[in-house]
């Protein structure tokens, strides 16, 4: 998820802050309580290989996922190697915006 960008510039004045760039989970956690569904592989796993999961995104951190299960109603901690891609049921998908205010 995260990567070392050697010959990014960052600013003299706040060295903490990022250089425009946004990362999946800055964009998870502005969808936190929203409803996703999520595709994964597990490779090499006979039993299931492929696992689709549909429910409440609770948490996001730098290499997992937290979300609640519609069918189960269960939390399941999903991690993002496994992840393929991720869909927002919700219209509102917001992006984080850094310096506006």
């Amino acid at each position: 998820m995260y990567y070392w960008y050697p010959y990014a510039q960052i600013s003299q004045q706040d060295p903490a802050r990022r250089t425009g760039r946004i990362f999946s989970e800055d964009l998870l956690h502005s969808n936190l309580g929203k409803v996703i569904t999520v595709y994964l592989t597990y490779e090499n796993n006979p039993q299931w290989n492929a696992k689709v999961v549909t429910g409440t995104l609770r948490e996001a951190g730098r290499d997992f996922i937290l979300i609640r299960d519609q069918k189960t109603g269960k939390d399941q901690l999903l991690f993002n190697i496994n992840i393929d891609f991720i869909i927002f049921e919700e219209r509102q998908a917001t992006i984080p915006r850094e310096g506006v205010r």
